[in-house]
């Protein structure tokens, strides 16, 4: 007997949704999928495949049509107008749950891999985007609009892992690879390392609530808690487009390998968070030279960095961060010329080791960059009292003009972010003497 199609449409279901739970479970952790999980969404695959096969009929005996003839004779010759009514509407509800059946039959799983660097060759060469990289794309244009975002880019990335819909063939596709390129810049910045907030696919402005000291009251047992409407203090942040390019051979665009697409991806990682880092390290008020406020403003803007010569005074200044009560974890980011100074600076007098030793300040966890200049300066502090934000995902440009003389194709890359302290008195900023 064959299996219903209503059931037959439930188990597919079923199968879907697990599948798509495996996805939004990496897509949420910001990873990619496990060997395990790759197992089990093939498996899925497998289930879905059979799903899809048709049953075959069972043979039957002559006796049994026999049997089954003379039913139906009987039937035919038994039935009343009522049962004509009966099967004149049967094969209509058959009939639309057959359609039903063949509309959910198109949804499928499938795997693709998305390649930028494919993608980036199309548009170069005036070709229309396949099925699958136009559905990409596709999806992160619907974002960005959700976000408040215009894009500029022929390319514009999604900035999330889940399943999209091939329009044409009706599938849902499972991208298993990372066209997201801003979740290694997560695992690249050095300020997310110490422990700063990124917070990605955004829409809008956001505002981030800051609670201070002011919210905390004694009271008598019965007396009523203090209105705490107002006292709550806020740190806005609003979209600013970060604009990078890389330049890249038309003799490197016209190959199709693994290395060149990774290779493609971590320049523009690497020039996306090398200005990141720049801006949010700096001392810049965000204006950019012009009038108006185009970019984050710097974590160094209107504060005088603290002259340290000896350990003692660097302990001074951790004391100062510590004084303001905060209570995540304190770590050191600085110049790589502030590191080669304190690996060479003493700790006290009797000389018991150096304040720089296997990655620490005399065990405070410190990162370094070249991000932050040339001078020996430093900012210790709180790092989860300031905010990364990034709204939508990366759109692309490929400028076939500018280069053209050289052979050359210029990948222009847009992305949308802020940055803010939400504390002030979080962070201290120091620069080791000469």
């Amino acid at each position: 007997m064959k299996q219903p199609v209503r059931k037959k449409k439930e188990k597919r279901q079923q199968i879907h949704d697990t599948a798509i739970t495996i996805i939004e479970k990496a897509k949420s952790e910001m990873r990619d999928l496990t060997e395990d999980e790759e197992k089990e969404l093939a498996e899925l695959r497998s289930q879905m495949e059979d799903e899809d096969k048709p049953k075959d009929e069972t043979p039957t005996s002559e006796n049994e049509e026999t049997v089954e003839d003379t039913e139906k004779q009987e039937e035919e010759t038994d039935s009343t107008d009522d049962s004509e009514d009966e099967k004149d509407e049967e094969p209509v509800e058959e009939e639309k749950e057959n359609k039903d059946y063949k509309r959910s039959n198109i949804t499928t799983m499938k795997e693709q891999r998305f390649s930028l660097l494919k993608a980036i060759r199309s548009v170069a060469n005036n070709q229309k985007f396949d099925e699958f990289t136009e559905a990409i794309i596709n999806k992160g244009q619907e974002e960005a609009r959700k976000a408040g975002i215009n894009t500029e880019g022929q390319i514009v990335l999604p900035d999330s892992r889940s399943a999209v819909t091939v329009a044409s063939e009706g599938e849902d596709v499972v991208a298993t690879d990372l066209f997201d390129i801003l979740m290694p810049l997560r695992a690249k910045n050095v300020l997310v390392q110490a422990g700063a907030k990124f917070m990605g696919g955004l829409t809008n402005n956001v505002q981030i609530p800051v609670m201070t000291a002011n919210n905390v009251t004694w009271k008598g047992e019965i007396e009523n808690a203090a209105d705490g409407a107002g006292t709550f203090s806020h740190v806005t942040l609003t979209p600013h487009r970060l604009t990078a390019y890389v330049d890249i051979s038309k003799q490197m665009l016209a190959q199709d390998s693994v290395d060149v697409e990774n290779a493609i991806r971590t320049d523009l990682i690497n020039a996306i968070n090398t200005k990141l880092e720049e801006t949010i390290l700096g001392n810049g008020d965000g204006k950019e030279g012009g009038s108006a406020v185009v970019a984050p403003v710097g974590m160094r803007n209107g504060v005088t960095a603290e002259t340290v010569s000896d350990f003692e005074t660097l302990c001074e200044v951790e004391s100062d961060v510590e004084d303001a009560n905060v209570l995540g974890e304190c770590v050191y980011v600085m110049s790589n010329k502030a590191k080669a100074a304190l690996r060479g600076m003493i700790k006290g007098t009797n000389g018991t080791g150096m304040v720089y030793e296997n990655g620490t300040v005399d065990g405070t966890k410190a990162l370094s960059t070249s991000h932050m200049g040339s001078a020996k300066t430093y900012i210790y502090g709180d790092f989860s009292n300031l905010a990364i934000c990034s709204w939508g995902n990366v759109d692309v440009t490929v400028d076939t003009v500018t280069q053209a003389i050289a052979g050359k194709v210029r990948i222009v890359v847009n992305a949308f972010f802020d940055a803010k302290k939400l504390r002030n008195n979080a962070f201290a900023v120091g620069t080791i003497s000469e």
